[in-house]
């Protein structure tokens, strides 16, 4: 019976280490083809069963002159057992209210509606969606467990199937010092980019580098500068 306890208690104290925290601040560097040309400073919240994400891309050095202001994405939505569930997802480029992407998400039809370029279309919406932003957040609620880990998800323009393979197991030097990650990779298709995700473990999994392979032949890459999660 004691025995029985104490490996309860073992099981209770691991998954309460694993909880996902309840704020995340991040900032990355960003690089083009090795070029440094600016930051992302991201910020996620959860409170009860709702969450916050928001992304901020500035250009730095010359790259500024020809930014027109910053890209800011926006997600929010509810946090059920499966992880994430967006409601409400936003791109902005800049001030110019033309270019602002939205995509809608209605669970109850279910639907997703995508609003760009003065157009509005809908799309059925498959358990498990997510979008541009969350998907990178899910990994918090949800670790990949399988060879193979797939969800949809929205653009803001349109829905893509997501296949991440496991690569496997890496250290990688960032500010915090070596971090044991998973390393996963999304299978790239014609139209889409490549995604690479190193998934740190001891930081809940969460993505401490990331290369998008364009489809242009490009390579961006996201370099952690920092990170801290509340509480931890």
């Amino acid at each position: 019976m004691r025995a029985c306890l104490l490996v309860l208690m073992a099981l209770f104290s691991a998954a309460a280490l694993a909880a996902p925290p309840q704020q995340v601040s991040v900032k990355y560097r960003v690089l083009k083809n090795g070029q440094a040309v600016g930051t992302i400073s991201e910020h996620f919240e959860r409170k009860e069963q709702r969450y916050r994400i928001e992304s901020t891309t500035t250009a730095s050095g010359i790259f500024a002159l020809f930014a027109k202001g910053a890209i800011i994405l926006r997600s929010e939505g509810d946090i059920t057992q499966e992880g994430l569930r967006p409601l409400h997802f936003e791109h902005h480029r800049g001030s110019d209210p033309a270019k602002l992407i939205v995509a809608d998400f209605d669970w109850n039809k279910p639907a997703v509606t995508h609003k760009y370029d003065g157009k509005s279309e809908t799309e059925s919406l498959a358990t498990g969606t997510q979008d541009r932003l969350s998907q990178l957040y899910q990994f918090m609620f949800q670790p990949p467990q399988a060879p193979q880990v797939e969800f949809h998800t929205s653009t803001g323009r349109k829905l893509n199937l997501y296949r991440y393979r496991i690569v496997g197991e890496e250290s990688v030097n960032t500010p915090l010092g070596t971090l044991q990650t998973l390393h996963i990779s999304k299978q790239r298709n014609r139209d889409e980019d490549g995604l690479d995700l190193w998934l740190a473990k001891s930081r809940h999994y969460f993505p401490v580098h990331i290369v998008i392979e364009e489809k242009d032949g490009g390579k961006l890459e996201q370099k952690l500068e920092s990170l801290s999660f509340t509480p931890d």
